[in-house]
């Protein structure tokens, strides 16, 4: 990766750049789970701002039409409560049920199945 670009893959709905900071921590966003990213002038922006949790740097900055605006640095405790929070609500996020309808179509595409190999024989 080089600094100062924003790479943004929408298949994988992944964006990747260097913390802005310049210690050259690698940062990968999820997109669009936790940030968007697009396109203005030629230019990224990124939004939300990004807070860089996960390197001794603890960064906090927006990126605005290419622009890199930095916010004053997240203290050790304050980025260990914020991962927490994130790592709480994707566990909680994931343990919720599908909705009835993909349980239901799930539940009758394996039935068919079954009944399928049953008379196939």
């Amino acid at each position: 990766m080089a600094a100062a670009i924003v790479y943004h893959n929408e298949e994988f709905e992944l964006a990747g750049l260097l913390c802005a900071c310049g210690c050259g921590h690698p940062i990968t966003l999820l997109v669009p789970d936790s940030h968007k990213v697009w396109n203005e002038d030629g230019y990224a922006t990124v939004s939300p701002s990004i807070g860089v949790m996960d390197a001794p740097c603890k960064s906090h900055f927006f990126i605005r039409r290419g622009s890199v605006e930095m916010l004053p640095a997240f203290t050790a405790a304050h980025a260990s409560a914020i991962m927490q929070a994130q790592v709480a609500r994707h566990v909680a996020r994931d343990a919720k049920p599908a909705p009835w309808w993909t349980r239901a179509k799930v539940a009758i595409l394996g039935r068919l199945s079954q009944m399928w190999h049953f008379f196939s024989r």
